[in-house]
């Protein structure tokens, strides 16, 4: 699954290339649910077989979505967070994100998620997760419990702690 702006600089025409890579390598059993809307939309759903686009999600209808990824494909390379890679952790779902950009800061790879440098990557890493659920399980546990500790309050926590230290230690 996707979630976000169906734009060029979200990289979004990578997953027609993820996709032909996958029917070229015999794969016939995945589905891509891409969320969101925008320019891209139209190129998409000419390109791009076994696609369902519902448009944009808010609340449960896209909390219970994210829930029923296997993974999360996130091609950009010029996003500076990528907050909804959390959101796809959060929800149980491991990543995978391309070398560029905040996003593969977020990702332990090979633990909780998957930081790949090529569109082959993406495959690779799709067809892991298909051929070993038990890694899938292990993963979808490992990016919940990621989210959980990479929530706004522990983030603000530290700060404060640093600012305590600073101001206290001079």
């Amino acid at each position: 699954g996707y979630v976000g702006r169906l734009t060029s600089e979200k990289n979004v025409r990578r997953i027609g290339e993820i996709q032909l890579k996958l029917k070229a390598a015999g794969a016939s059993n995945y589905r891509f649910v891409l969320v969101g809307d925008g320019g891209e939309r139209s190129w998409l759903k000419e390109n791009i077989e076994n696609a369902e686009m519902p448009g944009v999600l808010r609340g449960d209808l896209l909390a219970e979505t994210f829930a029923g990824f296997d993974a999360f494909v996130f091609p950009s390379e010029t996003d500076t967070f990528g907050l909804v890679v959390l959101e796809a952790m959060a929800s149980g779902v491991p990543p995978i994100v391309a070398r560029g950009g905040g996003p593969q800061y977020q990702v332990t790879a090979g633990s909780d998620g998957y930081v790949v440098d090529s569109t082959d990557g993406f495959v690779e890493a799709i067809l892991e997760l298909q051929r070993d659920s038990e890694k899938l399980a292990r993963m979808r546990v490992a990016a919940r419990l990621h989210a959980c500790q990479n929530s706004w309050t522990p983030v603000f926590e530290q700060v404060h702690k640093a600012y305590r230290t600073y101001l206290f230690s001079s």
